[in-house]
């Protein structure tokens, strides 16, 4: 049991690095030659997406507990595939949409899932405590593979802009095989039950007296308002008239440094404390998008891109990491996670839809402007609530 156990964490890695999606470089323009998407469509098809995530995630977490975590992690690459089939066939918006709505019930079922699912195989090798340092590394391998596809889809593009989802389409059916062979870490009977007797009302109950849901609404305000950047950093590159076959390479090297950040994940968090890394994420990226605002330079844009993608990636295991340590005595550690997720859906879906409406209305300067005062204005004060909340230990300073 052991040494299948042990397989996991390669076979874990191998679904890191399928996760990921090779398009993402040339997605948002590989909208734009579909008939009819404007920057406002994409906000629309962005809303729609981030509207389905929110509420496939409301499930998702309790029937990851209730079915098993390998069973969501199998379900969520079927969908995988069938969001990747969406947008390789495409012909008009009713796929995006479709295609967005299945990503987002995969990510769904995956979101909190999987980090349970290796907390779980990691307390079966009695290696729980290196958490942060192995999940780390496996990230690190799950974005260096990756980059490799990545710097190469625009050069695909060249012949046609639906071959990297061809190329996805295969990655993908290797992280479906990888699922179904993961081996269950054996769960003592009285958690089952515990689980049969426990309903969504008292999961609530459980994070906010273990003071989770501040922490997971900093770190889905931060993750949904950037996802909502990402989706429109090509359309905007496209704007600027920077080179398509170039996206692979901007967006691979900020996947580098992120692999080169999560490499250290264990030895980062040893210098950062949890309110440190807030700090410096919301100082770091109000600037970040604050620039993109107001500097519209093309290799200011590029580089400012590639520092997003990777200080945000390469730090997340980290704020993960903390959130669970926050929650390491609870039996729902995948639906807790999963609020996060939620909140981060939800952040997605307002800003993604608002970003697409004031592009077309303003520009992408002013779009970009507005939404980092936004992002501030909005995070400060919750920051200084968790600050309050740390300083008198209801956190566990850890």
């Amino acid at each position: 049991m052991q040494r299948k156990l042990q397989r996991n964490i390669w076979k874990y890695t191998l679904l890191l690095i399928a996760n990921k999606r090779v398009f993402v470089p040339i997605w948002g323009a590989y909208y734009l030659t579909i008939p009819g998407v404007t920057p406002k469509i994409i906000g629309t098809i962005l809303l729609v997406g981030s509207l389905s995530g929110f509420l496939f995630e409301i499930p998702s977490g309790y029937a990851s507990d209730k079915i098993g975590h390998k069973s969501a992690l199998v379900i969520s690459r079927i969908f995988m595939i069938l969001s990747t089939v969406l947008f390789l066939v495409a012909t008009d918006i009713t796929f995006l949409i479709f295609g967005a709505v299945f990503l987002s019930a995969s990510n769904a079922f995956y979101s909190g899932t999987g980090s349970a699912f290796m907390h779980e195989t990691l307390r079966g090798l009695r290696r729980e405590g290196d958490y942060t340092r192995i999940m780390g590394k496996m990230s690190s391998i799950g974005f260096a593979v990756p980059i490799l596809f990545t710097i190469g889809v625009p050069f695909l593009v060249e012949v046609s802009y639906r071959l990297p989802f061809l190329v996805m389409l295969i990655i993908d059916v290797v992280g479906l095989f990888a699922s179904v062979s993961l081996t269950s870490p054996l769960v003592i009977e009285e958690e089952i039950e515990e689980i049969g007797t426990k309903n969504f009302k008292q999961v609530v109950q459980e994070g906010f007296r273990l003071h989770y849901f501040s922490l997971a609404l900093f770190a889905g305000v931060i993750g949904g308002t950037l996802f909502s950047v990402g989706v429109f950093r090509a359309p905007y590159q496209v704007f600027l008239e920077i080179p398509v076959i170039w996206y692979g390479v901007f967006f691979g090297i900020g996947r580098m440094c992120a692999s080169l950040l999560l490499a250290f994940s264990g030895r980062i968090k040893e210098h950062l404390t949890m309110l440190s890394l807030y700090m410096f994420q919301l100082i770091a990226f109000s600037v970040l998008i604050l620039v993109l605002g107001l500097v519209p330079t093309g290799w200011v844009v590029v580089l400012v891109f590639i520092v997003i993608n990777a200080v945000y990636w390469g730090l997340h295991k980290i704020g993960e990491g903390y959130q669970l340590d926050v929650i390491a005595s609870s039996k729902f550690k995948a639906t807790l996670l999963s609020a996060g997720a939620q909140m981060s859906q939800i952040v997605a879906m307002i800003s993604g839809f608002g970003f697409g409406f004031m592009i077309e209305r303003f520009s992408y300067q002013y779009s970009f402007l507005y939404l980092s005062l936004l992002f501030f204005a909005v995070l400060f004060p919750l920051f200084i609530y968790i600050t309050r909340q740390y300083k008198v230990g209801v956190y566990g300073n850890t």
